[in-house]
């Protein structure tokens, strides 16, 4: 039973890039109070809510996979190997980053307002709790878009647990959607403005469980594949992508996330299952590209704050609009293929020794 995907790199390379454009459209702005970028460029990729939810689909989708052939292979799940393999992907760059934000940039930058030196939000943001640092502290660059990183670290520490119990992971997801659901709706209901709606509201677990559901329709041969694979589903799928890339530049709340997400899922499961689906992104350099992608969704906010700092002002204003995209983008990607090389391989080669499912 295969436990790697063709073409998911592709799409998480994709969200990467759509939530680098997002903030070089709209982080000058709100760290500077610079005018907002012309809206050209990200046209073509998902706001950065959006590409976040499908980061979130797709992390359900290939962790609970992992876990169902693991429990299949050795009759339960590792919970010390599982955590063992998300503490060496993600902490190492993790922690790195914030180390160079409280001890290089200061040095950088003159008057960087380090968000390390304030003693809650540096404390939250060391236990992972950057989804709460985001609600009572925004902005602080470049750590902001950690709140994302916290709310799938918040999902690990017990969905593990849930399948080494043997529990029925579709219906523990199910349960998770629906509970989830209709917590956001009575308390975007009864509280709209409260601290614990919006809260909840960024805490998506919700499409982390629409991605374990596929998961388990797929793994278990669920009835319901005959019509995921219906060219007119999957194509569907394609369809709201775009749309939601071309002319949704901000996430119209929970409907409109619910209904992507779902899509995003059907889009995830038919890209790595159905060898007819119209849409190949199996490509070799796009394969190596998602390689890059955690590196690029963790660095770009450095990139662009150090490039903010030391060039705008010298720029022309037509000079800038031109050139910030290729130049961030590319210098994202860089300091992704440097840090992927020289600083996470050795940590990943180091998580395939905890691997079970292979």
């Amino acid at each position: 039973m295969k436990t790697h995907f063709k073409g998911l790199n592709a799409l998480r390379f994709y969200a990467a890039v759509s939530v680098v454009v997002h903030h070089i459209m709209y982080n000058p702005r709100v760290w500077y109070g610079l005018p907002e970028l012309p809206d050209t460029v990200g046209r073509l990729f998902l706001n950065g809510t959006d590409a976040v939810h499908l980061f979130f689909v797709l992390s359900g989708f290939l962790i609970t996979y992992l876990m169902l052939v693991e429990r299949e292979r050795t009759g339960t799940v590792s919970v010390k190997k599982f955590y063992a393999r998300r503490v060496l992907r993600i902490w190492p760059l993790y922690y790195a980053l914030i180390l160079i934000t409280a001890l290089v940039l200061p040095i950088l930058i003159a008057n960087f307002k380090n968000p390390m030196a304030t003693p809650l939000l540096a404390f939250l943001l060391l236990i992972f709790q950057g989804n709460i640092a985001f609600i009572l502290y925004y902005p602080f660059p470049p750590l902001e878009h950690l709140w994302s990183i916290a709310i799938e670290e918040q999902f690990y520490l017990f969905i593990p647990h849930v399948g080494k119990s043997g529990a029925n992971l579709a219906k523990f997801f199910v349960a998770v959607i629906v509970f989830w659901w209709l917590l956001m709706a009575i308390m975007a209901w009864l509280r709209p403005d409260d601290f614990f709606t919006i809260l909840i509201t960024y805490m998506r677990y919700d499409c982390i469980a629409i991605g374990g559901l596929f998961a388990c329709a797929y793994y278990f041969k669920s009835p319901f594949l005959k019509w995921l694979y219906h060219p007119l589903v999957g194509g569907l799928s394609i369809i709201v992508t775009v749309i939601a890339a071309v002319f949704f530049q901000e996430t119209l709340g929970i409907p409109y996330t619910v209904f992507t997400a779902i899509c995003f899922g059907i889009l995830i499961l038919n890209l790595a299952t159905n060898e007819r689906f119209v849409l190949k992104l199996d490509h070799p350099w796009l394969e190596e590209a998602g390689n890059l992608s955690y590196g690029i969704y963790m660095l770009h906010p450095l990139v662009l704050l150090i490039f903010l700092h030391f060039t705008h002002e010298q720029m022309s204003e037509s000079l800038y609009q031109f050139a910030i995209y290729p130049i961030i983008i590319v210098a994202t990607i860089g300091l992704s293929w440097l840090s992927y090389r020289y600083f996470e391989t050795p940590f990943l080669r180091l998580k395939d020794t905890f691997k079970v499912a292979r």
